[in-house]
């Protein structure tokens, strides 16, 4: 394939990683943008610098939502900035291998392969979330064995059993890690009055975010009290966060539950065997694990760094199409 880069621009972070798994970009997939003209002024890390202090005609915006293109000439300018990245570093107009949802539509996938032939790729070609995040867990996914993998991205969830190379049954449902930070933000406003930025409803996630609450940890949260806009702080325990998680965890339980029991007897049986594959960033929520696995009566395995799994995969499928 010559220069080639992995590609997965997510609702909450953008990764590119070359053939050789060297991580070029891994930054949030935020963007700033002037209002009015739409230009693009920075994106990733240099965006989110911004948050907070920029003036009125600078907006900060997300290219994806729930993994959907949310601006075409966005997206154009960030497929730009991401190559020109891919430029310095050596790859002058690169294949494109992107990782996209399953749930994204033949529409989409023009729209993001014009951005990127616009920007300068010479082809573009896309791999599902889950099949990517497979390969990149090191699963052989073209044996007449099944494999499952529940990738929780920022902004959705794939989930797929795989065998013989294909999708066998999957589901796709636009709940995130992006989702958690929102429930947790909403917590905070409807039961205590308290307005947070997502940076904090995110630091509340790491810190006592679970779906299966055990401990009472608590934390303290500061924010501005929304009736007269002054500084004031709430304290949260673990469980009030896991009640606020629990619709958006249920919703991606119940996907997983539901792709297992439309599945052959015969590959329900190798998933038991195997067990359950759990990837993306929202994967590493406290007690995820155990609450697919109690759902599911099967054994559920995080992978190694599950934010990467899918670049990294899709990495690996760049050596695939470069030896065929």
């Amino acid at each position: 394939m010559g220069a080639a880069l992995a590609v997965d621009v997510g609702s909450s972070r953008t990764r590119v990683m070359t053939m050789s798994k060297a991580l070029l970009v891994d930054e949030p997939s935020l963007a700033a943008v002037e209002i009015g003209s739409g230009r693009l002024i920075a994106f990733g890390e240099r965006a989110r610098a911004m948050r907070g202090r920029t003036a009125g005609e600078v907006a900060l915006v997300r290219p994806v939502r729930h993994g959907q293109l949310q601006d075409l000439a966005l997206t154009d300018q960030v497929c730009v900035d991401l190559l020109r990245r891919a430029r310095v570093a050596g790859h002058a107009r690169p294949d494109v291998l992107c990782c996209v949802p399953s749930a994204a539509t033949s529409v989409q996938r023009r729209a993001l392969e014009r951005s990127f032939r616009r920007a300068g790729a010479r082809r573009v070609e896309f791999l599902e979330h889950a099949v990517a995040s497979g390969m990149g867990a090191l699963l052989r996914l073209e044996e007449p064995v099944a494999s499952m993998v529940v990738d929780v991205g920022g902004g959705t969830t794939d989930i797929a059993v795989i065998a013989l190379g294909g999708v066998v049954t999957g589901a796709s449902v636009p709940v995130g890690g992006g989702d958690f930070d929102e429930a947790i933000r909403q917590l905070c406003e409807r039961s205590f009055d308290l307005l947070i930025d997502t940076g904090t409803a995110e630091a509340v996630k790491l810190a006592i975010g679970t779906a299966w609450p055990s401990l009472e940890d608590k934390v303290e949260v500061r924010g501005r009290d929304a009736s007269n806009g002054e500084p004031r702080a709430v304290v949260l325990s673990r469980g009030e966060v896991a009640t606020a998680l629990a619709e958006q965890v249920d919703a991606v339980v119940r996907a997983a539950v539901g792709c297992i029991t439309t599945s052959p007897p015969d590959l329900a049986n190798d998933l038991l065997a195997r067990g359950l594959h759990l990837a993306g960033s929202g994967g590493l929520l406290d007690g995820f694990s155990q609450r697919l696995a109690t759902a599911t009566g099967i054994p559920v395995h995080l992978v190694d760094e599950p934010g990467l799994a899918a670049v990294r995969g899709a990495s690996r499928c760049l050596k695939v199409l470069a030896e065929l």
